[in-house]
């Protein structure tokens, strides 16, 4: 497969003299960090280089710079992007005729579709990070899993879901979510939401009772 294949159009290249305002400065940075992330989750972290990631955007090497300092705060940001985008999934109360495996199912689904059509991605090369940031990620991962593993118990309690270790439920799917982002393409034969209606079914019947 084409290491450059399916990431955002290239950006222009930007003079000092023709800086962005603000917003526009970072529209254009999110569309760096989500090309980059493609870019590592198709070629690997390490064997994506700055040069690599300029030459796909169509950046000169000084103004990728202007947008990011180094590969890492690249992966940094990512994760955080990924983060993010969970934890506004996550906010979504569960209603009050809703039981669990059905609240679970959502916010699954939503995940799906978040990696399959946003650009978004999970990348699991967080031992590449510095410890502040590694730290920082390592928080953010676990409260992201804490509130999934919550959602878990509810539905455990109100008997929609069956008895189990919940965190072994939660890394099952999560699993899953992660190898997504390895062999999914936008070009291929099935489509972000054919992917979200199977791996929903298949978590319903893998935990439900």
């Amino acid at each position: 497969m084409d290491a450059n294949a399916h990431i955002n159009p290239p950006l222009k290249d930007v003079a000092p003299e023709d800086l962005a305002p603000e917003p526009k400065f970072m529209v254009k940075r999110r569309a760096v960090i989500l090309s980059a992330a493609s870019a590592f989750r198709r070629r690997g972290y390490h064997n994506t280089s700055m040069r690599d990631i300029g030459d796909i955007l169509g950046l000169t090497k000084a103004a990728l710079y202007y947008y990011v300092k180094n590969k890492e705060e690249i992966l940094f940001e990512c994760h955080l992007m990924a983060y993010d985008a969970m934890d506004d999934i996550l906010k979504r109360p569960q209603a009050p005729d809703e039981n669990g495996l059905s609240y679970l199912s959502g916010v699954f689904r939503d995940f799906v579709t978040l990696l399959t059509q946003s650009g978004v991605s999970i990348l699991s090369d967080v031992d590449s990070l510095g410890g502040e940031r590694q730290a920082q990620i390592l928080a953010r991962r676990n409260q992201i899993e804490t509130a999934v593993m919550k959602a878990v118990t509810t539905g455990q309690t109100d008997g929609s879901i069956r008895a189990g270790d919940a965190r072994l439920h939660v890394f099952f799917f999560m699993g899953a979510l992660n190898w997504l982002n390895v062999w999914y393409d936008a070009k291929g034969r099935l489509k972000g939401e054919d992917i979200a209606d199977h791996f929903t079914q298949q978590l319903q019947f893998g935990i439900s009772r």
